[in-house]
């Protein structure tokens, strides 16, 4: 689900819009995404200050914001999958 997260994140780029305040999202795609990507972070990271900020930025997101926000958002998901790699292959070893 990570893989599929971090995926649709980085195809979502090509839906920004150019404003005069900078990039933004106007679609149900990037509201889908980032509702899914805060769920799993809450699913699975639901003690980690990462996931807190991904909680408070969710719930004062705005179009004014939203780009910023997906860049977070993004790069907390790939560090989120490099942290889940990390841990799988200390297990393994």
């Amino acid at each position: 689900m990570l893989d599929k997260l971090i995926q649709t994140g980085e195809t979502l780029e090509s839906e920004a819009s150019e404003g005069m305040g900078g990039k933004f999202f106007d679609s149900i795609n990037f509201e889908q995404w980032a509702s899914k990507s805060v769920l799993y972070l809450e699913n699975y990271h639901s003690k980690s200050i990462v996931t807190e900020k991904a909680k408070e930025g969710f719930k004062k997101l705005n179009s004014n914001i939203n780009y910023d926000y997906y860049q977070f958002l993004l790069g907390a998901l790939k560090a989120t999958k490099e942290f889940e790699d990390e841990k799988l292959d200390e297990m393994l070893s």
